[in-house]
Formats: structure tokens, C-alpha cells, sequence
């Protein structure tokens, strides 16, 4: 089915209050469409979306979708037995996923996706960024939300439209990029994908058939499982960055990590561009700078824009956001929520904890059952970076406790590895603000709060008590 404004008029989005959907939402009714949707609950983002004149139900329920409705736009999130969902077939009302949607109107337009299992939102967020300070007004739709755009979607006017391409339910086989910028590739989404091999299948699949013949594919070179699978695809352009490469096109050298930012030289083919500061900390930021650095300078921006953005770089809402900060107390909020994510924010963290003598608390919520299933040893293992670890109950999202798993498999391989007092495991989501009091005490301490659901509770409530 081909988006056709003239067709369709009227739209409603199942899961709009979705950090993705309502990107989406946004684009849609700045094109003159009628958009409403519903979520499952009230947020920021309904919040949001409703001061911007869009419809939004609370709560899921058959009367909230109207007859006359010309298409049904869902999330891969929402259950078969939704009652929306359920009723625009009953209505014979056309229903899209979320990426063909996406698609349908980035077409025409030339088209960033960026990809990976890790990374995505922070280096989306970059090139967004980076554009809209070259006054390139590029169309967006981006995983995280943006102050510029006071959200997460919006429709630019000129030919660039910069999206997130997830590789969740296979979603990204969806999307037809021209410049594919790929950061990563790891074991998530198992759920799904079953195993690693079948996740670089999919890499596989979406850069060599999705790509238009002039398509590039801009990745992160000192990643193995990404270079393997570049490797194979001969028929397109190829832009690599590295730090550990000597190979790369794109290199990064003389890197000197700081608190809250990073700093260092880039090589071009060998040759020096110049030094770029980024404001924000970690070497898996200098990763995602260096593929931002990289796009910007293939579409023709300056030196001096790229630089002045990243120096003065804000990331999108929960990465390493700082919620509260002393010089006794740092109190930290990331959507980290898989083993090599929160290893990258805990190592950012850790620099800085040690640069203060302080103690590292981290706090994690996990995120879906199967994850935590396939993935337990490994958290525990990236957690053990902490000084101390505070575990919650798993944040279920979409699914259903088939195996009765719960966050005690990750605590007991904890104790395996850092010994019992080092770790807290509460059930209790509101009685982890009060455990924190006690661990931080008169101490100096970095708190970090993990995860992809509503850890970040705690933190805005530690924050308010304080």
C-alpha cells in the first residue's frame, strides 16, 4: 500500500504514547492528516502530543476508534487480542506496523537510517543535531526525546529525513535507507531472533537488499560481528570508523576521557581533520561521534558545525542524563538494558567515580523475561563493575512470566561473583530510594540508575528527597 496524503486522510495509532509511534504521530499531523491514537497509560509523551492538537485515549477500548478511520498504525509491542487492533479488522480498516509507516513517508526523500544494537538513539541524535545546526532542516524520527524538537518527530523541509532503524521484531527489513549508518551488533532481541547468528542474518539481509545500488553503509569497523557481515556485501559503498582499526577510513586517536566528555583527534584516510570534543563521556560515545562525524562530512557539512554541535551536545532524554549533581553526590539515569550497554555506562561512570573517590551504586531494573532468560550471567557480570548493585523485579513490557524467571537468577550470580553484601534485591520499586539513603550515607557516591522500563522513578524520587 502506497501513503498517499490525498487517500489518506484520517489515521489512528495503536501504542502512541511509544517514544517511536508518536514521532510518527507528529510527522503525520504536520503533513495535514488527522491523527489520534491511544496507550496504554498517561506520560510525558501523551502529555506532549495533546498540547500539539492530537487525539490520545487513555486506555485501550474499541469506542476510541472511529468508523471512518482510513488506516491503523501499530506497534509491534501491543498483543494480537487488542481491542483496536481487533476492531479495524472487523471494520476491514488497513493496519500497518510501525517501520512500513516510517517508510511510507520517508519516501522520496534521501534517507539516514541509523542501526545497531547499541547506540542507536545517541549517534541518531548526533546527526540530527548536526543537521539542524547546518540549517539543513532534515525531517526526523528519532528513539529518544530531543529538546530542538521537543519531542521525538519532525518534518523538515528539505530532501533529508534522519531516522531510527531498530532491528526489533526484524523491523528494520522494512526500511529502504540510503545511507545506512550501522553502530554495533550483539545478542539482543532473542526473544525474537532466537540466536546471534540469525541477528547478523538480518544485518545481513537489511544491508544488501534494502539499500538502493548507490546506497552507503558508514559502521563501526572495531566491531567483529558488523565487519564480518560488511564484508560479505560487495556491491556497496563503504565508509568505516575505528579507534582500535588501522584500516578504517574514519579514525579516532589521541583520546583523553574526561568526567561528563570526551576529546580526540580524527584522521581522514590517514590525514588529520582536527580535534573534536563531545559532551558527553565514555569511549562508546567516541564510537558513536565518530560515525555522527562521518555522515556529516559525506553529505558536504563543514568542520566547523559538526564541531560546535558535538561540544555543545545534550543527548537525548535517559543517556547518561545527570539528575542531580554535588561534589558529594551524582545521581545518574540510563536506558542501558542490555550487558554491553550497561558495561559502556558503568565503565563512563566508574572513570568517574574514581576520579572522585567516590562509590559506584548502580541500580537495575531488567527489561522483559526472555531477555533476562538468556542474558543473566552476562548483566551480572556488567553490573559487577559497581560497588554496590541494587536490583529490582523485571520490568515485564509486552510479555508474559511463561518460565517464572525473575531478576533473583541475575542476584544469585552476583553473589557468585562480588559475594552477598555487595548486592540489594527489593521487589519494591518505591523502597529503592530509601535502601539508596542508607547505601550512600555521609559518602561520597555516583548513583546510576539502568534500564529500559521505570527505573527512572527511583531516581526522580531519590532526587526530590534529597
Amino acid at each position: 500500500m502506497e501513503f498517499n496524503n490525498k487517500e489518506v486522510k484520517k489515521v489512528f495509532l495503536i501504542g502512541i504514547g511509544g517514544i517511536g509511534m508518536s514521532a510518527l504521530a507528529v510527522i503525520l499531523k504536520e503533513r495535514g492528516v488527522e491523527v489520534s491514537g491511544s496507550d496504554k497509560s498517561q506520560s510525558k509523551i501523551t502529555d506532549i502530543l495533546q498540547k500539539k492538537g492530537i487525539k490520545v485515549f487513555i486506555g485501550h477500548n474499541t469506542t476510541n476508534l472511529s468508523e471512518d478511520t482510513d488506516l491503523v498504525v501499530y506497534t509491534n509491542a501491543i498483543q494480537n487480542d487488542n481491542p483496536e487492533f481487533q476492531r479495524a479488522k472487523e471494520l476491514n480498516i488497513p493496519a500497518i506496523e510501525r517501520a512500513v509507516m516510517l517508510d511510507h513517508l520517508a519516501k522520496s526523500k534521501f534517507t539516514i537510517g541509523v542501526s545497531g544494537t547499541h547506540g542507536k538513539t545517541t549517534t541518531t541524535s548526533m546527526i540530527a543535531k548536526i543537521f539542524l545546526n547546518s540549517s539543513l532542516d532534515p525531517s526526523l524520527a528519532v528513539g529518544g526525546f530531543l529538546e530542538e524538537i521537543e519531542g521525538s518527530g519532525y518534518k523538515g523541509n528539505s530532501k533529508y529525513f534522519i531516522y531510527e532503524a531498530c532491528e526489533a521484531f526484524g523491523s528494520f527489513l522494512k526500511l529502504h535507507p540510503d545511507i545506512a549508518v550501522v553502530t554495533n551488533i550483539d545478542d539482543d532481541h532473542l526473544d525474537y531472533y532466537r540466536n546471534f547468528k540469525n541477528i547478523k542474518n538480518a544485518f545481513f539481509e537489511y544491508l544488501y537488499r534494502n539499500l538502493p545500488p548507490y546506497g552507503i553503509i558508514i559502521y563501526n569497523e572495531d566491531d567483529k560481528p558488523l565487519k564480518d557481515v560488511v564484508k560479505k556485501i560487495k556491491n556497496k559503498r563503504k565508509v568505516s570508523v575505528g579507534i582500535k582499526s588501522k584500516t578504517a577510513d574514519f579514525i579516532a586517536k589521541e583520546i583523553v576521557l574526561d568526567d561528563f566528555s570526551s576529546n580526540f583527534v580524527v584522521y581522514k584516510n590517514g590525514k588529520k581533520l582536527g580535534r573534536f570534543l563531545v559532551n558527553i563521556p565514555g569511549i562508546h560515545n567516541v564510537y558513536n561521534a565518530l560515525l555522527a562525524i562521518a555522515t556529516a562530512l559525506i553529505n558536504g557539512i563543514n568542520y566547523e558545525d559538526i564541531y560546535r554541535t558535538l561540544a555543545n551536545f545534550k543527548n537525548a532524554d535517559r543517556r547518561f542524563q545527570i539528575k542531580f549533581k554535588t561534589p558529594s553526590l551524582t545521581v545518574i539515569d540510563d536506558y542501558a538494558h542490555h550487558p554491553s550497554e550497561i558495561e559502556a555506562t558503568l565503565n563512563a561512570a566508574k572513570n568517574l567515580s574514581l576520579r572522585k573517590n567516590a562509590s559506584l551504586i548502580a541500580v537495575f531494573q531488567p527489561h522483559l523475561y526472555s531477555r533476562t532468560q538468556f542474558l543473566y550471567k552476562d548483566f551480572a557480570k556488567s553490573l559487577a563493575i559497581a560497588d554496590k548493585i541494587v536490583l529490582t523485579e523485571i520490568y515485564a513490557a509486552r510479555e508474559k512470566n511463561k518460565n517464572n524467571i525473575s531478576s533473583e537468577i541475575v542476584y544469585n550470580e552476583i553473589v557468585k561473583i562480588k559475594g552477598g553484601e555487595s548486592v540489594v534485591y527489593s521487589k519494591d520499586l518505591d523502597e529503592i530510594p530509601l535502601i539508596l539513603k542508607r547505601l550512600v550515607g555521609n559518602k561520597n557516591s555516583i548513583v546510576v540508575t539502568l534500564g529500559a522500563g521505570d527505573v527512572w522513578k527511583v531516581s526522580d524520587k531519590l532526587v526530590s528527597n534529597l
